[in-house]
């Protein structure tokens, strides 16, 4: 049957288009009421979806959308592989300006942080980019969503229409491209579009000690975008890049040494510096897949220094003239 293209939808109007309930404050049909879970909660993102997305939708977002296993690392004299779950729970914690290696395993156990402060100021510190769960998650406990993201990543994260319509995509590859299905509520408006994303990537030169190999769809981006101007510079002076009210760093943009050569000048920016001070969400991301430079990894196992990982994420979440926010 031929479809005529009047008709034709992109994937994220069609079968990855996932409608937001309403946020009040008193319970109505079709809504619901966001709710601050309580220090030390978990949360599974699965019945958080539930509660945000329209009746029916919450079943076809898992059918639809693959979500990264991680690291298949073997610990301990009984082989264990204690990071290959699925991230799946959220914990709720009081604002901690540091945090310790006992943080970051459990993140690598599939535990999503979930750092709250006073000031509204919530950071995120993920194993795995699975940026719409984020995204569903701060709505279903703030009644928030995103107006504009500073994303900085080695990795895009982008992918074409026709790679969304062939297979189930992984969310953590692909979710720039998915989160323009999440619909806001009682509109067909996205929650945030692809030109609401500011992306800034810069890929160090390969050298032997880099694990994985060079995979150039890993730094593929839409159309209206150039791909010789996304250096930091050029992407924060962007109309509206300064102003973004989230922003979402994965720590292989910054790992292993010769690729923080490359991309250092961005922690002594000052725009930066207001970017994670006047920022309402701030999302982490460890991939400790490639934080050794790789972009496919052969065994899918943690590849850069973890004690470094934690001195960076510490650096980044106290960095020189940020405002913290006190417990």
């Amino acid at each position: 049957m031929l479809i005529r293209y009047s008709d034709w939808k992109r994937p994220i109007d069609d079968a990855y288009a996932f409608q937001l309930r309403a946020a009040t404050s008193s319970a109505e049909p079709g809504a619901f009421v966001p709710a601050l879970p309580g220090a030390g909660t978990r949360s599974d993102i699965r019945e958080v979806i539930r509660q945000v997305l329209a009746e029916g939708e919450a079943e076809r977002f898992e059918r639809r959308i693959h979500r990264w296993s991680g690291p298949e690392d073997v610990v301990g004299e009984a082989g264990e592989k204690p990071y290959e779950g699925q991230q799946h729970t959220f914990e709720e914690h009081a604002w901690r300006d540091a945090l310790t290696m006992a943080d970051v395993d459990a993140v690598l156990r599939g535990i999503v942080l979930v750092l709250r402060g006073r000031s509204g100021l919530t950071d995120y510190v993920l194993r795995d980019h699975h940026m719409l769960d984020v995204a569903l998650y701060h709505y279903g406990t703030t009644g928030e969503l995103p107006h504009g993201l500073f994303h900085a990543d080695r990795h895009s994260d982008w992918c074409k229409d026709s790679y969304l319509e062939a297979r189930r995509p992984q969310q953590a590859a692909t979710w720039w491209a998915l989160i323009e299905g999440l619909k806001r509520p009682g509109s067909t408006a996205a929650v945030l579009t692809e030109r609401d994303v500011f992306f800034t990537t810069e890929v160090a030169e390969r050298s032997s000690q880099m694990s994985g190999r060079d995979v150039g769809a890993s730094v593929r981006v839409p159309g209206f975008l150039d791909p010789e101007q996304l250096h930091w510079r050029q992407v924060l002076e962007q109309p509206g890049a300064t102003q973004a009210d989230w922003i979402s760093l994965d720590l292989d943009f910054f790992q292993p040494s010769l690729q923080l050569r490359v991309s250092h000048g961005l922690l002594r920016a000052p725009p930066f510096h207001a970017l994670l001070t006047g920022a309402r969400v701030r999302v982490f991301v460890l991939s400790p897949q490639f934080t050794n430079g790789g972009d496919r990894i052969d065994p899918w196992v943690v590849q850069g220094n973890l004690h470094s990982s934690l001195r960076l994420l510490n650096l980044l979440r106290r960095m020189p003239g940020n405002v913290r926010p006190r417990p």
